[in-house]
Protein backbone atom coordinates (compact mmCIF):
# COMPACT_ATOMS: atom_id res chain seq x y z
CA UNK A 1 0.00 0.00 0.00
CA UNK A 2 1.45 3.36 -1.08
CA UNK A 3 1.98 6.70 1.57
CA UNK A 4 -1.05 8.09 0.53
CA UNK A 5 -3.55 5.26 0.76
CA UNK A 6 -2.00 4.67 4.64
CA UNK A 7 -2.68 8.17 5.34
CA UNK A 8 -5.70 8.25 3.98
CA UNK A 9 -6.75 4.79 5.72
CA UNK A 10 -5.15 5.88 9.14
CA UNK A 11 -7.40 9.38 8.71
CA UNK A 12 -10.35 7.03 8.02
CA UNK A 13 -9.92 4.79 11.15
CA UNK A 14 -9.01 8.04 13.30
CA UNK A 15 -13.00 10.08 12.20
CA UNK A 16 -14.13 6.55 12.83
CA UNK A 17 -12.92 6.60 16.73
CA UNK A 18 -14.11 10.11 16.66
CA UNK A 19 -17.60 9.02 16.05
CA UNK A 20 -17.64 6.21 18.43
CA UNK A 21 -16.18 8.49 21.01
CA UNK A 22 -19.27 10.67 20.39
CA UNK A 23 -21.79 8.40 20.82
CA UNK A 24 -19.79 6.68 23.71
CA UNK A 25 -21.08 10.30 25.27
CA UNK A 26 -24.83 10.61 24.70
CA UNK A 27 -27.61 8.36 24.16
CA UNK A 28 -28.30 9.43 20.50
CA UNK A 29 -27.02 11.85 17.95
CA UNK A 30 -27.90 13.27 14.89
CA UNK A 31 -25.75 13.23 11.89
CA UNK A 32 -25.19 17.31 11.98
CA UNK A 33 -24.56 17.23 15.90
CA UNK A 34 -21.73 14.25 14.90
CA UNK A 35 -20.51 15.96 12.05
CA UNK A 36 -19.60 19.37 14.35
CA UNK A 37 -18.28 17.58 17.43
CA UNK A 38 -15.69 15.53 14.97
CA UNK A 39 -15.10 18.23 13.11
CA UNK A 40 -16.25 16.18 9.79
CA UNK A 41 -18.02 17.73 6.46
CA UNK A 42 -21.69 16.52 6.35
CA UNK A 43 -20.70 14.50 3.68
CA UNK A 44 -17.90 12.72 5.19
CA UNK A 45 -20.20 11.86 8.48
CA UNK A 46 -22.52 10.46 6.15
CA UNK A 47 -20.23 8.27 4.31
CA UNK A 48 -18.82 7.10 7.27
CA UNK A 49 -22.04 6.35 9.42
CA UNK A 50 -23.24 4.53 6.34
CA UNK A 51 -20.32 1.94 6.67
CA UNK A 52 -20.58 2.01 10.01
CA UNK A 53 -24.34 1.49 10.42
CA UNK A 54 -23.41 -1.77 7.47
CA UNK A 55 -20.66 -2.70 10.13
CA UNK A 56 -23.57 -2.82 12.97
CA UNK A 57 -21.45 -0.61 14.64
CA UNK A 58 -24.45 2.13 14.57
CA UNK A 59 -27.79 2.15 14.63
CA UNK A 60 -30.34 4.72 12.98
CA UNK A 61 -33.19 5.89 14.86
CA UNK A 62 -36.32 7.15 13.98
CA UNK A 63 -36.84 10.61 13.05
CA UNK A 64 -36.11 13.47 15.72
CA UNK A 65 -39.06 15.65 16.83
CA UNK A 66 -39.36 18.39 14.43
CA UNK A 67 -38.72 22.04 16.16
CA UNK A 68 -40.22 23.97 13.38
CA UNK A 69 -37.52 22.38 10.76
CA UNK A 70 -37.32 19.24 8.87
CA UNK A 71 -36.64 16.40 11.40
CA UNK A 72 -33.83 14.85 11.51
CA UNK A 73 -32.54 11.00 11.93
CA UNK A 74 -31.08 10.05 15.15
CA UNK A 75 -28.06 7.79 15.33
CA UNK A 76 -26.74 5.44 18.21
CA UNK A 77 -23.99 3.28 18.96
CA UNK A 78 -24.96 -0.54 19.08
CA UNK A 79 -24.48 -1.59 22.55
CA UNK A 80 -24.32 -5.15 21.75
CA UNK A 81 -21.60 -4.96 18.85
CA UNK A 82 -19.58 -5.70 21.99
CA UNK A 83 -19.37 -7.06 25.66
CA UNK A 84 -16.69 -6.17 28.47
CA UNK A 85 -16.05 -8.76 30.67
CA UNK A 86 -14.22 -6.72 33.92
CA UNK A 87 -13.21 -9.03 36.74
CA UNK A 88 -11.40 -8.01 39.62
CA UNK A 89 -9.99 -10.21 42.38
CA UNK A 90 -11.45 -9.24 46.03
CA UNK A 91 -10.07 -9.26 49.40
CA UNK A 92 -12.13 -6.45 50.66
CA UNK A 93 -12.87 -7.95 54.22
CA UNK A 94 -11.95 -10.55 56.63
CA UNK A 95 -14.55 -13.46 56.22
CA UNK A 96 -15.64 -13.00 52.41
CA UNK A 97 -12.70 -13.31 49.39
CA UNK A 98 -13.12 -14.08 45.68
CA UNK A 99 -13.38 -12.84 41.94
CA UNK A 100 -16.20 -10.01 41.55
CA UNK A 101 -17.49 -10.50 37.86
CA UNK A 102 -19.30 -8.08 35.91
CA UNK A 103 -20.85 -8.39 32.26
CA UNK A 104 -21.64 -4.56 30.29
CA UNK A 105 -22.05 -3.72 26.85
CA UNK A 106 -20.68 -1.09 24.79
CA UNK A 107 -22.76 1.76 26.11
CA UNK A 108 -21.56 0.83 29.50
CA UNK A 109 -24.82 -0.89 30.99
CA UNK A 110 -24.53 -3.61 33.62
CA UNK A 111 -25.92 -7.10 31.88
CA UNK A 112 -24.94 -9.26 34.43
CA UNK A 113 -22.89 -8.88 37.81
CA UNK A 114 -21.77 -11.82 39.96
CA UNK A 115 -19.70 -12.60 43.23
CA UNK A 116 -17.62 -16.27 43.26
CA UNK A 117 -16.60 -16.80 46.86
CA UNK A 118 -13.07 -18.53 47.08
CA UNK A 119 -11.07 -18.43 50.13
CA UNK A 120 -8.19 -18.57 47.54
CA UNK A 121 -7.62 -18.08 43.90
CA UNK A 122 -5.34 -20.34 41.65
CA UNK A 123 -4.61 -19.69 38.27
CA UNK A 124 -7.15 -22.81 37.03
CA UNK A 125 -9.87 -20.93 38.86
CA UNK A 126 -9.80 -17.24 37.09
CA UNK A 127 -9.33 -19.52 33.48
CA UNK A 128 -12.58 -21.24 34.03
CA UNK A 129 -14.41 -18.48 35.13
CA UNK A 130 -13.36 -16.55 32.12
CA UNK A 131 -13.71 -19.56 29.77
CA UNK A 132 -17.13 -20.13 30.85
CA UNK A 133 -18.54 -16.56 30.70
CA UNK A 134 -17.29 -16.46 27.38
CA UNK A 135 -18.80 -19.47 25.99
CA UNK A 136 -21.95 -18.35 27.29
CA UNK A 137 -21.79 -14.80 26.31
CA UNK A 138 -19.98 -14.65 22.40
CA UNK A 139 -20.32 -10.71 22.31
CA UNK A 140 -17.63 -10.71 24.57
CA UNK A 141 -14.66 -9.21 22.86
CA UNK A 142 -12.32 -7.94 25.58
CA UNK A 143 -11.35 -8.65 29.39
CA UNK A 144 -10.07 -6.80 31.70
CA UNK A 145 -8.94 -8.36 34.82
CA UNK A 146 -7.96 -6.03 37.89
CA UNK A 147 -5.36 -8.00 40.33
CA UNK A 148 -4.68 -6.66 44.24
CA UNK A 149 -0.83 -6.63 43.89
CA UNK A 150 2.03 -6.18 41.51
CA UNK A 151 1.48 -6.65 37.81
CA UNK A 152 4.01 -6.33 34.98
CA UNK A 153 4.40 -4.91 31.36
CA UNK A 154 3.81 -8.36 29.51
CA UNK A 155 0.92 -9.07 32.03
CA UNK A 156 2.18 -11.70 34.32
CA UNK A 157 1.49 -10.88 38.26
CA UNK A 158 4.26 -10.70 39.79
CA UNK A 159 2.99 -10.69 43.32
CA UNK A 160 -0.70 -10.89 44.59
CA UNK A 161 -2.69 -11.29 47.75
CA UNK A 162 -3.89 -14.43 46.24
CA UNK A 163 -0.32 -16.07 46.12
CA UNK A 164 -1.32 -18.67 44.19
CA UNK A 165 -1.70 -16.30 41.26
CA UNK A 166 2.35 -15.75 41.67
CA UNK A 167 3.80 -15.62 38.18
CA UNK A 168 1.27 -16.67 36.63
CA UNK A 169 0.32 -14.89 33.38
CA UNK A 170 -3.39 -14.61 32.63
CA UNK A 171 -3.08 -12.12 29.77
CA UNK A 172 -0.81 -14.45 27.49
CA UNK A 173 -2.96 -17.72 28.96
CA UNK A 174 -6.59 -16.56 27.60
CA UNK A 175 -5.60 -15.06 24.61
CA UNK A 176 -4.09 -17.65 23.13
CA UNK A 177 -7.14 -19.93 23.98
CA UNK A 178 -10.18 -17.66 23.42
CA UNK A 179 -8.59 -15.36 20.70
CA UNK A 180 -9.44 -12.01 22.73
CA UNK A 181 -8.07 -8.70 23.84
CA UNK A 182 -7.24 -9.52 27.26
CA UNK A 183 -6.12 -6.82 29.86
CA UNK A 184 -4.51 -7.43 33.21
CA UNK A 185 -3.55 -4.37 35.79
CA UNK A 186 -3.32 -3.56 39.30
CA UNK A 187 -6.38 -2.75 41.29
CA UNK A 188 -4.74 0.35 41.97
CA UNK A 189 -4.60 1.36 38.15
CA UNK A 190 -8.29 0.83 37.21
CA UNK A 191 -9.41 2.18 40.12
CA UNK A 192 -7.21 5.40 39.70
CA UNK A 193 -8.88 5.72 36.06
CA UNK A 194 -12.40 4.82 36.91
CA UNK A 195 -12.02 7.55 40.16
CA UNK A 196 -10.73 9.75 37.21
CA UNK A 197 -13.88 8.90 34.80
CA UNK A 198 -16.61 9.31 36.88
CA UNK A 199 -15.25 12.32 38.25
CA UNK A 200 -14.55 14.27 34.81
CA UNK A 201 -14.17 17.81 34.30
CA UNK A 202 -14.42 20.66 31.91
CA UNK A 203 -10.75 21.33 32.26
CA UNK A 204 -7.82 19.21 32.42
CA UNK A 205 -7.40 18.02 35.66
CA UNK A 206 -5.08 15.95 38.12
CA UNK A 207 -5.73 13.45 40.83
CA UNK A 208 -4.51 10.84 42.74
CA UNK A 209 -6.12 8.05 44.87
CA UNK A 210 -5.03 6.31 48.03
CA UNK A 211 -6.51 2.91 49.10
CA UNK A 212 -6.10 2.78 52.62
CA UNK A 213 -8.63 -0.57 53.70
CA UNK A 214 -7.97 -2.03 57.74
CA UNK A 215 -6.88 -5.55 56.49
CA UNK A 216 -4.52 -5.55 54.03
CA UNK A 217 -1.86 -3.17 52.47
CA UNK A 218 -2.28 0.28 51.43
CA UNK A 219 -2.15 1.55 47.88
CA UNK A 220 -1.78 4.20 45.85
CA UNK A 221 -2.68 5.33 41.55
CA UNK A 222 -2.72 8.41 39.93
CA UNK A 223 -4.00 9.79 36.73
CA UNK A 224 -2.12 12.63 35.10
CA UNK A 225 -3.85 14.62 31.71
CA UNK A 226 -5.90 11.48 31.46
CA UNK A 227 -3.28 9.32 31.68
CA UNK A 228 -2.37 6.33 34.99
CA UNK A 229 1.16 6.97 36.00
CA UNK A 230 2.92 3.90 35.98
CA UNK A 231 6.41 4.58 36.25
CA UNK A 232 9.07 2.52 34.77
CA UNK A 233 8.48 -1.15 36.02
CA UNK A 234 5.06 -0.23 37.26
CA UNK A 235 5.84 -0.08 40.96
CA UNK A 236 4.03 3.55 41.20
CA UNK A 237 2.01 3.74 43.67
CA UNK A 238 3.65 1.19 46.00
CA UNK A 239 3.32 3.35 49.01
CA UNK A 240 3.94 0.64 51.50
CA UNK A 241 7.81 1.51 51.04
CA UNK A 242 7.62 4.23 51.92
CA UNK A 243 9.74 5.58 54.81
CA UNK A 244 6.56 6.33 57.59
CA UNK A 245 6.83 8.61 60.18
CA UNK A 246 8.98 5.75 62.71
CA UNK A 247 10.76 4.43 60.07
CA UNK A 248 10.78 3.02 56.56
CA UNK A 249 8.89 -0.27 57.19
CA UNK A 250 8.46 -3.61 55.78
CA UNK A 251 5.16 -5.26 54.17
CA UNK A 252 4.45 -7.16 57.40
CA UNK A 253 5.12 -4.21 59.63
CA UNK A 254 3.46 -1.51 57.69
CA UNK A 255 0.30 -3.71 57.70
CA UNK A 256 0.60 -4.22 61.70
CA UNK A 257 0.86 -0.67 62.02
CA UNK A 258 -1.59 0.28 59.48
CA UNK A 259 -4.23 -0.93 61.85
CA UNK A 260 -3.47 0.74 64.28
CA UNK A 261 -6.35 3.42 64.21
CA UNK A 262 -4.02 6.20 66.55
CA UNK A 263 -1.23 5.85 63.41
CA UNK A 264 -3.47 6.17 60.64
CA UNK A 265 -3.79 10.09 60.17
CA UNK A 266 0.23 9.92 60.13
CA UNK A 267 0.35 7.21 57.95
CA UNK A 268 -2.71 8.35 55.26
CA UNK A 269 -0.88 12.09 55.67
CA UNK A 270 2.48 10.90 54.43
CA UNK A 271 1.12 9.17 51.80
CA UNK A 272 -0.98 12.50 50.97
CA UNK A 273 2.51 14.83 51.17
CA UNK A 274 4.49 12.65 49.04
CA UNK A 275 2.01 12.60 46.47
CA UNK A 276 1.25 16.08 46.40
CA UNK A 277 5.19 17.05 46.28
CA UNK A 278 5.69 15.02 43.11
CA UNK A 279 2.40 15.09 41.33
CA UNK A 280 0.36 18.11 43.40
CA UNK A 281 -2.63 17.33 42.05
CA UNK A 282 -6.16 18.71 42.23
CA UNK A 283 -7.66 16.25 44.04
CA UNK A 284 -6.71 13.37 46.32
CA UNK A 285 -9.55 10.67 46.97
CA UNK A 286 -9.30 8.68 50.13
CA UNK A 287 -10.94 5.23 49.59
CA UNK A 288 -11.07 1.82 51.51
CA UNK A 289 -12.67 0.77 54.97
CA UNK A 290 -10.16 3.05 56.70
CA UNK A 291 -11.36 6.42 55.00
CA UNK A 292 -14.36 6.16 57.90
CA UNK A 293 -11.65 6.55 60.54
CA UNK A 294 -10.69 9.92 59.67
CA UNK A 295 -12.07 12.99 58.63
CA UNK A 296 -10.75 15.74 55.99
CA UNK A 297 -9.57 18.40 58.24
CA UNK A 298 -7.29 15.76 59.86
CA UNK A 299 -5.38 15.28 57.04
CA UNK A 300 -4.98 18.96 56.08
CA UNK A 301 -3.99 19.71 59.49
CA UNK A 302 -1.25 16.84 59.21
CA UNK A 303 -0.29 18.23 55.77
CA UNK A 304 -0.12 21.66 56.46
CA UNK A 305 3.05 20.93 58.70
CA UNK A 306 5.32 20.92 55.54
CA UNK A 307 3.00 21.62 52.79
CA UNK A 308 1.65 25.69 52.10
CA UNK A 309 -2.09 25.65 52.27
CA UNK A 310 -2.19 27.07 49.07
CA UNK A 311 -0.49 24.09 47.61
CA UNK A 312 -3.32 21.17 49.41
CA UNK A 313 -5.58 19.69 46.70
CA UNK A 314 -9.29 18.83 47.20
CA UNK A 315 -9.47 15.92 49.82
CA UNK A 316 -12.55 13.51 49.31
CA UNK A 317 -13.28 10.27 51.55
CA UNK A 318 -14.86 7.42 50.02
CA UNK A 319 -14.81 4.48 51.64
CA UNK A 320 -16.33 2.58 48.56
CA UNK A 321 -14.53 1.95 45.70
CA UNK A 322 -16.39 -0.89 43.86
CA UNK A 323 -18.06 1.28 41.14
CA UNK A 324 -15.08 3.21 40.33
CA UNK A 325 -13.47 -0.20 40.25
CA UNK A 326 -15.68 -1.68 37.74
CA UNK A 327 -15.61 1.88 35.48
CA UNK A 328 -11.88 1.92 35.34
CA UNK A 329 -11.95 -1.86 34.16
CA UNK A 330 -14.91 -1.23 31.92
CA UNK A 331 -13.19 1.95 30.07
CA UNK A 332 -9.74 0.95 29.97
CA UNK A 333 -11.41 -2.48 28.23
CA UNK A 334 -14.01 -0.24 25.75
CA UNK A 335 -10.51 1.92 25.13
CA UNK A 336 -8.94 -1.66 23.75
CA UNK A 337 -11.30 -2.95 22.05
CA UNK A 338 -10.56 -4.08 18.42
CA UNK A 339 -13.48 -2.68 15.75
CA UNK A 340 -13.71 -4.33 12.34
CA UNK A 341 -11.70 -2.21 10.09
CA UNK A 342 -14.22 -0.77 7.40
Amino acid sequence: MSEELCCSAHLKQKNIAAIRSVLYSVECATKKDIAEACGLSLAACTSLLGEMIADGQVLELSFAAPNGGRPARRFALNPDYAHMLCIYTDNNSFDSTGLVLRISDLSGKTLREKFCPLSDIHPEDLVSLVTETVEKDPLIRTVGIGISGHVLRDGEIESCSFHALDHFNPKTVLESKLGLTVLVENDMYFASYGFYIKNRKDHPYSLSVLYWPSHDGAGAGSVVDGKVVVGSTKFAGGIICLPFPNGSLSTEESFARMIRGDETVSMMGTAAICSIALINPDVIFITGSEAESVSVKDIEQYCMQTVPKSHLPEFRLQANRHEEYMAGIFERAREETTFRRI
